[in-house]
């Protein structure tokens, strides 16, 4: 049976409402949002040692900043905003989550201590929690699932690119902030140079909620009218994903094993080149950030060709194994330890982001033809979710934890990410494989 054929998951129909300027409008938008909102996370890679001396912090509290406060806000709110996003404006829950993101990340530049820092982290989990069910669930309502590639893509890769401009912002900053730039700046201008470029970046969020506010809300499109795969409500909706727990299961745990092998790199990265090659921070930062922008444009343009194409030649099964295969291609970046110099090292670190634009683009473009309609959102919740809690959360602990220890040398934090990158990317690999066969076995019944 053709793997993209009608299933008990119900199919979209294919026509999209609005032109398409607008509806490309809104992914250029949508973009915007996901690179503002995700910034935060290379700038915070980038200062982990200046933050460590100013708020005189462990380096197992700062694995908990990375990821365990956004963790938290996701296992208490984010998976009800994702159903939230079901069921209103998801403009309007855009305006708002932004809007705290902003402040929070703001607050963040004033932090005294490890508590009020860990609260500023996670506040800007609300930006994070709200953007993903709704941009994926717009962009599903403005395109078929046959045309959602390359405006999947071009999403994702938002999110990739703000890596690499968080380091490269944050490496510019810390670089021109002894040389007094930001004196003269009211408030901001005595603060250390960390402390300013949260603050300027949380400021950014300004302009960004300007454009939102000009987005339109694209209407919600329906279940095929095809006999027995009629609209679901939420509870029947759950209940179906429930039966197939077969596939969603190793599904959601590929993406989970994923996020923790490449929190290895995004997280852990500036530090191995400060600690093992004596980069100065500035330098890591622009220079891992140059690469990583590079890396994540080279898989923007091949994830808008690659996915769709596989999609239509092997349908939803056949993306599975792709993003399998991705997997493997990201362990390079988990093994800057045996690069032999800095610039391979950059080189092996950056090349991550050109995995992640396509592994994203084709797990969220599974995710929108696998999951009932009328659970798009929480479906989408939930990749975040299992991301950030399990991904976002063990991979920074699990790196600080080997480093402070076992090893119990700092120097040693690149032996730490070999250890913890290989193993997961190896596990997520596989259990993508299985969600494939689950699928195929899933349509031969249908």
């Amino acid at each position: 049976m053709d793997s993209n054929a009608p299933g008990r998951f119900g199919t979209v129909d294919s026509a999209h409402s609005g032109s398409v300027g607008r509806a490309w409008l809104t992914v250029a938008t949508l973009f915007l949002a996901q690179i503002v909102s995700t910034i935060d996370r290379g700038m915070l890679a980038l200062v982990i040692d200046p933050v460590r001396a100013d708020l005189g912090i462990s380096e197992m509290q700062i694995a908990l900043l990375q990821g365990f406060a956004f963790s938290i806000f996701y296992v208490t709110v984010g998976l009800p905003l994702g159903a939230v996003a079901d069921a209103v404006n998801r403009r309007k829950l855009l305006l708002a989550g932004i809007a705290v993101w902003s402040a929070a990340t703001v607050a963040g530049g004033f932090a005294a201590g490890f508590g009020s820092m860990f609260a500023s982290r996670l506040f800007i989990g609300v930006g994070e929690a709200v953007l993903g069910p709704c941009a994926v669930t717009m962009i599903s309502d403005l395109f078929p699932p046959e045309r959602r590639g390359r405006p999947m893509a071009l999403y994702v890769f938002g999110s990739m690119i703000a890596f690499g401009l968080g380091s490269l912002i944050c490496g510019l900053i810390l670089d021109l902030a002894p040389q007094g730039a930001f004196a003269g700046l009211p408030v901001i201008g005595k603060l250390a140079p960390w402390r300013i470029a949260f603050v300027l970046v949380g400021l950014s969020g300004v302009v960004l909620l300007a454009l939102l506010a000009t987005l339109r809300e694209p209407p919600r499109t329906v279940a095929a009218a095809a006999p027995g795969h009629e609209k679901l409500s939420f509870g029947q909706g759950m209940r179906a994903m429930g039966r197939q727990y077969r596939l969603f299961v190793p599904y959601y745990l590929a993406l989970a094993l994923f996020a923790v092998g490449g929190v290895v790199a995004t997280g852990w990265g500036a530090v191995f080149l400060t600690r093992i090659f004596a980069y100065d921070i500035g330098s890591a930062g622009k220079a891992l950030g140059l690469a990583q922008v590079l890396w994540a444009a080279l898989g923007v343009v091949a994830a808008g060709i690659v996915v769709d194409r596989v999609g239509r030649r092997f349908g939803v099964a056949g993306r599975m194994r792709l993003a399998a295969g991705l997997t493997v291609l990201a362990l390079p970046s988990a093994l800057p330890q045996f690069a032999g110099s800095g610039t391979m090292a950059i080189v092996m670190l950056g090349e991550l982001m050109f995995v992640m634009a396509i592994y994203g683009t084709t797990m969220l473009s599974v995710l929108s033809e696998i999951a009932p309609p009328s659970l798009r959102g929480f479906a989408v919740a939930l990749y975040a979710f299992v991301m950030t809690l399990i991904g976002g959360s063990l991979g920074p602990v699990a790196v600080a934890w080997l480093t402070q220890s076992v090893f119990a040398d700092p120097q040693a934090v690149g032996w730490s990410m070999a250890i913890v990158g290989t193993l997961a990317f190896t596990l997520s690999a596989l259990l993508a494989f299985v969600a494939a066969a689950q699928f195929q076995a899933i349509r031969k019944v249908t």
